[in-house]
């Protein structure tokens, strides 16, 4: 596994982190539905990226 890699692995895990976040903020305070749903369109997207990372690191470059 290269740094490049091992960076977006890094990037995937902070995005997923900060989407989980958003969502539960949003839920916990004014539950606006519209902020829920796009923290948990990046929170997906990211997810799925970091899965076909860690499934096969060198296919992704």
């Amino acid at each position: 596994m290269n740094s490049y890699t091992k960076f977006e692995i890094g990037f995937h895990i902070f995005v997923l982190l900060a989407a989980i976040a958003i969502v539960l903020s949003y839920a916990m305070n004014d539950f606006q539905i519209f902020y829920m749903v796009l923290g948990a369109v990046i929170g997906v997207s990211s997810l799925i990226r970091l899965v076909r990372l860690l499934k096969n690191p060198q296919a992704e470059r």
